[in-house]
């Protein structure tokens, strides 16, 4: 498979890029601090217009399937889910509305963007990596002219001044500042969002919540919604639960709805169910504790049902699990696409890669319709060995470009 290649400007820009100024743009831009430098290719991803309308086109489609699924899993007589789906369906739901920021995880190929994962509630990414574009931007203002990069947090404030959000809080962890990572995203979307003023709150800090079922309020400050950064994973929402139901009673808006999870469902074939054209762009599937697997392993990826960040995801497994099957998934291996890149930390080679794309939705539930939907920026990662291109597990991050500069 031949490599995707730049355009020839920007191909020539990149050759004059002082690694050392980049690196600095980065810290200032905060997508890492100067005493932990996180890498970044030194060589971006270009996405053309007719990529973007073609990513634009499948993730409306994804989007809209996905949300008429929660719709109606949400309701325990019409879906019977897992254990922690069961449990998630207890969980109130006193808006009409369901918005937020949800990331679709596809890997390139010659059969066109194949989705692998997609993820609804507590997506970590909302700001920081897309500064590596802004960063890549500063060092050559040249490329403004015919290139210009997505930020999820200029959506994110579009959001919520349609819908009359002025003060938000986001629920963090209590030790968000030990790591820069998260902290930084909280920061940036702290200081990007304008339409709303943006509360950090740790979880140490939420008994000042209180609430009469009508209105939330914060040490006596009215709060209009709440974006949960913490209680996003399977472990700290059925530990927290009590806190889940205490947000989603208390009148306040809630972004990225805790009831999002019923479709953070590694068997993507529940989208068939609301839009079978999908089946272009779903790698095949099994579930174990349905069917055997009519294929070699070494061309297959085993993923385990709730796991993130990377975790319960084997590709190429020298054998399947006997035990729990039915919370083991087999997807079959995508041959990606490859890039030529070499990196900030030294990193020279051609290497598997990822597109995410961000998407800022609005859905009427009573409708069963999108109201608004934005593909709002993309999120690339590479691997320098191997196909899991998990930043958590080595991987780094690729600045991502879209063609047609700014007005």
């Amino acid at each position: 498979m031949n490599p995707r290649l730049l355009p020839a400007d920007v191909q020539q820009a990149i050759a004059r890029l002082d690694p050392a100024a980049f690196r600095c743009q980065l810290v200032e831009g905060r997508f890492c601090e100067g005493h932990d430098i996180r890498d970044v290719s030194l060589v971006p991803l270009v996405i053309s217009q007719d990529e973007h309308a073609r990513y634009e086109q499948v993730s409306r489609r994804i989007c809209t399937a996905a949300l008429a699924a929660f719709a109606e899993r949400r309701h325990p007589e019409r879906f019977s889910g897992d254990a922690f789906q069961q449990l998630i369906q207890g969980l109130p739901v006193r808006q009409r509305l369901i918005a937020g920021n949800a990331r679709f995880d596809f890997l390139p190929s010659a059969d066109g963007p194949q989705l692998v994962e997609l993820n609804f509630v507590g997506v970590g990414t909302t700001a920081r990596p897309h500064q590596t574009a802004a960063a890549l931007l500063e060092c050559l203002p040249e490329l403004r002219s015919g290139y210009r990069r997505l930020a999820p947090t200029a959506a994110f404030d579009r959001q919520l001044a349609a819908l009359g959000c002025h003060t938000l809080a986001l629920l963090t962890k209590d030790n968000d500042r030990e790591y820069g990572t998260p902290w930084l995203d909280r920061l940036l979307i702290q200081r990007q969002i304008t339409a709303a003023e943006v509360l950090i709150v740790p979880r140490r800090e939420w008994e000042g919540f209180t609430t009469d079922r009508t209105g939330l309020r914060f040490q006596g400050r009215r709060i209009d919604a709440i974006y949960p950064r913490e209680l996003t994973w399977r472990n700290s929402i059925e530990a927290g639960l009590d806190h889940c139901r205490f947000f989603l009673e208390s009148g306040a808006f809630c972004l990225d709805h805790w009831g999002l999870i019923l479709v953070e469902d590694k068997d993507l074939r529940f989208l068939l169910e609301h839009d079978p054209s999908l089946v272009d762009c779903l790698p095949r599937t099994w579930s174990l504790g349905e069917q055997p697997v009519d294929m070699p392993l070494d061309r297959v990826v085993l993923k385990r049902r709730h796991d993130h960040g990377g975790e319960g995801v084997v590709v190429g497994p020298a054998v399947l699990p006997e035990t729990d099957r039915e919370t083991w998934l087999v997807q079959e291996r995508v041959r990606m696409d490859r890039l030529p890149l070499r990196s900030l930390l030294g990193f020279e080679g051609v290497v598997a890669h990822d597109i995410a794309t961000h998407v800022s939705f609005t859905y009427d539930l009573e409708a069963g319709r999108l109201v608004a939907f934005e593909l709002a920026g993309y999120l690339a990662r590479y691997a320098p060995a191997g196909d899991v291109v998990n930043i958590s597990q080595g991987g780094g991050v690729i600045p991502v470009l879209v063609q047609g500069g700014y007005a």
